[in-house]
């Protein structure tokens, strides 16, 4: 008797764990372009960003201001990546080390441990994300 009461509640943990957060699992958007926000300069082509791609990791781990409840904002939206200027370029409220600083929770900087720790490849270098101008 206790050891199917104990079968029983292992296999309903494990369906609460792997099942409801399926339930609660968000649709991301489909395949998008990455651009600067309005009235910034960009030097390099707009990304094209495949959500699908990334269907395997945590919405938090780019989104990491997300609650999981409410909308996903833009990077740029709320105060949280504004500044677009050359000089702001390396601090954490720029737009462009959203994508681009060494933290793992910035494109750049995921790809490349990724890389590092060889679980996986994507791209690491400016031509890989931005192709060139026509």
């Amino acid at each position: 008797m206790k050891k199917t009461l104990l079968i029983s509640m292992v296999t309903a943990a494990l369906v609460c764990a792997f099942a409801l957060p399926s339930l609660y699992a968000v649709d991301a958007p489909g395949d998008m372009v990455l651009k600067a926000p309005a009235g910034a300069k960009m030097t390099k082509a707009p990304v094209d960003f495949s959500h699908k791609g990334h269907a395997a990791l945590d919405c938090t781990k780019c989104h990491h201001k997300w609650d999981g409840k409410a909308e996903v904002k833009k990077c740029s939206a709320e105060g949280c990546h504004v500044d677009t200027s050359k000089k702001g370029k390396k601090k954490p409220t720029s737009f462009y080390s959203a994508f681009h600083s060494k933290s793992d929770i910035s494109c750049v900087g995921c790809h490349k441990a990724l890389k590092k720790a060889k679980k996986a490849t994507g791209p690491t270098k400016c031509g890989d994300c931005h192709p060139k101008k026509k």
